[in-house]
């Protein structure tokens, strides 16, 4: 894939690549990159989603980061994040895309951990994102239990 810049509706659209395109420099679309997707993680961080409870209260939580929240930040399909992130050939933009990936994930898990997302729930955004999960041709079918011999002599 390419470098280029395209505005479409006031947005800046990149796709990852090394060459130069339009005569704007590598460096310069890595940092606005950077700064688009440290915008996206801020804006997350600083907004609220206000929920009625049941009880007639109310909850704040911070807005979650997402996939699909960082690839609309920089102008890129979830495809083509996950594409950067899986590059072997490194560029600036694959870096920077890959430690965002990398942020989203962690968030997911330390939602999971703390209660705040169903377990079940982060594992199949992990897995989506390519980031958990067996490999197919490993995957076993089968559950095995082995019990000690005390136990093993009422299972007969």
């Amino acid at each position: 894939m390419t470098n280029f810049r395209e505005e479409s509706g006031g947005r800046t659209v990149y796709a990852v690549g090394s060459e130069r395109q339009g005569g704007e420099s590598m460096t310069k679309k890595s940092e606005r990159l950077d700064r688009a997707i440290g915008a996206y993680f801020a804006a997350c961080d600083a907004t609220r989603e206000r929920r009625e409870l049941k009880n007639g209260g109310a909850e704040e939580r911070q807005i979650p980061y997402t996939l699909f929240g960082l690839a609309r930040a920089a102008c890129l399909t979830p495809e083509e994040v996950l594409a950067a992130f899986r590059a072997e050939k490194r560029s600036k933009e694959s870096a920077i895309l890959r430690d965002a990936v990398l942020r989203v994930a962690a968030y997911t898990l330390e939602r999971a951990l703390l209660g705040e997302l169903n377990y079940q729930s982060a594992l199949d955004a992990l897995r989506s994102m390519g980031l958990y999960g067996v490999p197919e041709q490993q995957a076993d079918d089968t559950i095995r239990i082995v019990l000690d011999d005390t136990a093993g002599r009422y299972a007969t």
